[in-house]
This record gives C-alpha cells, sequence and structure tokens, in this order.
C-alpha cells in the first residue's frame, strides 16, 4: 500500500527537523501529500519549482524565486493557477527564497499552505525528500515476530501456534534485540532495502502461550528493544513430520527466497520438532547469512573440497 500524509501531520511531524513556520494561513490542512509511480500521472513527492512536471510538495528556493521575479504578475498567477490543476499540495520556501505577499494570497485562496523553511535550498530538499521517501514508502504488514539477531533483521514466520513468540523469548534472553512480536509492518525505504518495525507507539510487550503479557523492558532492559531494522532474512517454522521430512534442504544448495514489497528477500525453513534447540539454530543460520553477504557459501566449499577429495583419489 503506498502512504500519504495529510498536510496537519506533516507539519506537527516534522517542524523542529526542517524547521517550518507557516508562511501563509493554515489552509488545506486535509490535503494529502503523495507520490505516483504510475505509467501516465508519476510524480515526485517533493522537488523544485517545475511547471512541466511538478511534484506534490514543491520547494522555491532562490533560483526559483529568480525566476518567479522575472513574471509579471498576472503570468505568476497563470503559473499557479497551473500548478494547481495537478498534484501540488503545499509550498515550502526555503531561507534564500521568497513570494511576495500577493503570491500568498493567492496560494492561499486556492486552499495550498505555505510553509517557510529556515534552511537552505540544498539541504532542505535533502531532508525532505528523506524524511518523505519514508513517510510515504510502500508499507505492509505480515504475522510474524521480527528481531534483530546478529544484526541481521530476522523475520520468524510459520503457522499460528508453532512457537515464534517462544522462540523470540529464548533469542531474546540470549542477547538478540526484539521488534515486534506478532505483527511486523514492513516498508520499502529504498530500492534495495525494506525496513520492519513494530506498527504501534511501543515494542515493550509479548504474548506467549502459557505466561499470557511479558514485558520485555522490564524484564530484559531496554537493551533487549529495537525500533526498527532492515529485513535480511526470513526463517519459516514449519511443524516437522514424517510426512514432509524429505522435502528440507540438507546441504543448503539452493536459495530459497520470498518476495516482500517487490524485493526478494532470502527466507530459510526450519523444521520444529521435540529437542531441537531452535534459538541455536536461527543464530547458527544468521551467522551463515553474514557468510553468504560476505561471498563465502559454506555448502559450495563443501562439495568443491569434496570434488578435489575424489579427483585426487581417482589420480592416485
Amino acid at each position: 500500500m503506498q502512504g500519504s500524509i495529510s498536510i496537519r501531520e506533516f507539519h506537527q511531524r516534522f517542524q523542529k527537523r526542517l524547521k517550518l513556520s507557516y508562511a501563509s494561513g493554515q489552509v488545506g490542512q486535509d490535503r494529502e501529500i503523495r507520490l505516483s509511480t504510475g505509467t501516465l500521472d508519476s510524480y515526485e513527492a517533493v522537488d523544485y519549482l517545475n511547471v512541466i512536471r511538478p511534484s506534490s510538495v514543491v520547494v522555491i528556493g532562490r533560483k526559483e524565486s529568480v525566476y518567479l521575479e522575472t513574471l509579471s504578475q498576472h503570468e505568476q498567477q497563470l503559473l499557479f493557477e497551473n500548478l494547481f490543476k495537478g498534484p501540488v499540495t503545499t509550498i515550502v520556501i526555503t531561507s534564500r527564497g521568497r513570494l511576495v505577499e500577493p503570491m500568498l494570497r493567492l496560494i492561499g485562496s486556492a486552499d495550498r499552505p505555505v510553509f517557510r523553511s529556515e534552511m537552505d535550498d540544498a539541504d532542505l530538499l535533502s531532508n525532505l525528500r528523506f524524511y518523505l521517501g519514508q513517510a510515504l514508502a510502500e508499507t505492509t504488514t505480515e504475522h510474524g515476530v521480527f528481531l534483530e539477531i546478529h544484526s541481521i533483521g530476522t523475520f520468524l514466520t510459520g503457522a499460528s501456534g508453532v512457537g515464534k513468540s517462544e522462540l523470540a523469548l529464548s533469542l531474546i534472553s540470549r542477547g538478540h534485540r526484539l521488534i515486534a512480536d506478532d505483527i511486523t509492518a514492513f516498508s520499502r525505504v529504498s530500492p534495495s532495502a525494506v525496513d520492519g518495525m513494530h506498527p504501534g507507539l511501543s515494542n515493550d510487550f509479548m504474548e506467549v502461550r502459557g505466561l499470557g503479557i511479558l514485558n520485555i523492558r522490564a524484564m530484559f532492559g531496554s537493551n533487549a528493544l529495537r525500533r526498527n531494522k532492515t529485513l535480511r532474512m526470513i526463517v519459516n517454522m514449519v511443524e516437522f513430520t514424517p510426512e514432509n521430512q524429505h522435502v528440507f534442504d540438507r546441504l543448503g544448495t539452493t536459495q530459497k527466497t520470498r518476495t516482500m514489497l517487490g524485493l526478494e528477500v532470502p527466507e530459510f525453513t526450519l523444521p520444529v520438532a521435540p529437542g531441537r534447540n531452535l534459538a541455536v539454530l536461527v543464530e547458527a543460520a544468521a551467522r551463515n547469512h553474514l557468510l553468504r553477504m560476505g561471498g563465502y557459501n559454506s555448502a559450495e566449499d563443501f562439495i568443491e573440497r569434496q570434488r578435489r577429495a575424489i579427483k585426487a583419489n581417482a589420480k592416485g
């Protein structure tokens, strides 16, 4: 789901970070800042003034102000009227930009607010793109537990009752960090990264069958929690049965993946059976994944050593 953010929320969330104040009346508070990746109506969330391809948030800096001052008042009026036929939701003036009072009144009458920032042109545009990129990122929610294990964002998933929360609790007690229990919100924050976090205000609590609700912060301290993390690995917990014992990869030569918001994420299937130390297995999976990210594949190394041994024996 593609995100959006209202003008009211934009001001509340980023007022201090972007050093914003209203340069006009507080109008258009329910208008929504968006971006579009459609083939027919694509536009950016934020950009400098562009009359050909306007963005949802228009930044007016020094050069834009100089250009506007070359236009007559009538030409300025036509320019903004054409802008407002498109996706433009609000105008933000940098510390080096300016709009004359008649233009501020015109924009306000079109139910678009004008903000002024104390930041310079390039800094404001860069920060706006960063913060709005996060706020408007494509998002989804998934059932499972999200943890940081050996610096790897690891998502535990599987059928209800398979033991995800119990395994997560075991991992937390071994020094790893909880990000989200039960429901995790994922967002595509860049072309190569999906970020996961708790969808609510607090990730302090976990529900464990037989124990009820546990306060992780009170039990293990604040260091046992983390706000968000890039998703790097999915562990799919599957109950081990005689019927499915042949479907698990013995050597690990094939890397399965799961598509998350259009990005392929490595997925490992973990058989769940009595007596298996699942916490150690997940830790080993995280360490092995770190090695793979560094270019080393233990399965390929093992097969190559076997091949060389067979070749050496054949010569002997």
